[in-house]
């Protein structure tokens, strides 16, 4: 991947080259470009900025640097175009899988009183905020936002560590001890000396699940409007193309829990690629007879010419349970 920033301060840029970041791009997995703006600007005074029209405190930056820059670094308009504003969508976990689909990104950093609205009409595909507060520029989220990202281009960190790190599983992390095991008479939990993994995995889940309760009870809702499943590969093909809408489910106690609005991540049992959901209605029926005969058969999946057959879902689920519990169809919409 090839990440472009523009910004009037480049030297912000050198943690970039520090640690894990300018570890990768040491090592080829990703190129991070700095473009000073200053340097495509036709004021011979290198001025990037004036006086807004209708009057107001502060400057803002001028359109034809910031264009004459954008253009001579993506003249192909070949990448996606970030501009960091407060009045962009709110940067959060999930929209790291979304830019990591892109083979190239550039980032414009905005400073002073804002950008002249014309750059961003012309230049700009897509506006990203770090959080509902004000900092001097668009720099340090710019920053915040590469280095997030870095860290999940393949080969830039262990697969282990990413899976069991905070917020990317939907909790915060479990605390974290180490040498020694005492320290100023505070000892480390009994448990994780045990030498019982279970027990340690146990007691690590039940940590995440307190802590982000505790302090993150927003965090705590979504998680627990949160599903997952797994998928055999032709079924998983027809959600990913649209083909498939609707999902079967048995109504047990435990998919009793579902909820209108509720996201589900399937995965490919096969391949293990990943796929986001979300739930527009919940219908419950007695069998699943009763429900394939309310589908249109494509909705479920079954393409032109494939046999819908209710019996098949005895493979999973036995007539008793269907009788004893019910059916349920989760209508779904991608992500």
């Amino acid at each position: 991947m090839k990440i472009d920033i523009l910004t009037l301060f480049p030297e912000m840029f050198a943690p970039l080259k520090e640690s894990i970041v300018g570890r990768a791009v040491k090592s080829g997995k990703v190129e991070i470009v700095v473009t000073d703006i200053r340097e495509y600007t036709e004021n011979k005074h290198k001025k990037c900025d004036d006086y807004p029209f209708g009057g107001g405190a502060g400057m803002v930056m001028m359109p034809q640097p910031i264009y004459s820059a954008m253009n001579a670094i993506d003249p192909n308009r070949e990448a996606r175009r970030i501009f960091m504003s407060p009045k962009g969508r709110k940067f959060d976990q999930s929209m790291v899988k979304e830019l990591l689909k892109y083979d190239r990104l550039v980032f414009l950093c905005g400073h002073y009183e804002g950008v002249d609205q014309r750059a961003i009409d012309l230049c700009i595909d897509e506006e990203i905020s770090l959080g509902d507060f004000v900092l001097t520029g668009g720099e340090i989220p710019a920053m915040a936002i590469t280095d997030c990202i870095c860290r999940y281009i393949d080969g830039v960190i262990s697969g282990e560590s990413l899976t069991e790190e905070s917020i990317s599983s939907g909790l915060l992390e479990y605390p974290q001890y180490t040498r020694p095991q005492e320290f100023m008479g505070l000892k480390v939990p009994d448990v994780l000396v045990s030498g019982n993994h279970k027990e340690v995995e146990k007691w690590r889940a039940e940590q995440a699940k307190a802590l982000t309760e505790e302090k993150r009870p927003d965090l705590a809702i979504k998680y627990e409007s949160r599903h997952e499943m797994k998928l055999k590969p032709s079924p998983f093909e027809s959600i990913k193309t649209g083909d498939k809408r609707v999902e079967m489910r048995l109504y047990d106690e435990k998919r009793a829990a579902f909820k209108v609005g509720d996201e589900i991540e399937f995965t490919n049992e096969e391949t293990g690629e990943k796929l986001g959901v979300v739930i527009t209605k919940l219908k419950r029926f007695a069998n699943f007879k009763a429900l394939y005969g309310a589908y249109d058969k494509k909705l479920l999946g079954y393409k032109g010419g494939e046999e819908a057959n209710p019996e098949d879902m005895t493979k999973y689920y036995s007539k008793r349970q269907q009788k004893k519990y019910g059916v349920v169809a989760i209508e779904i919409e991608l992500k």
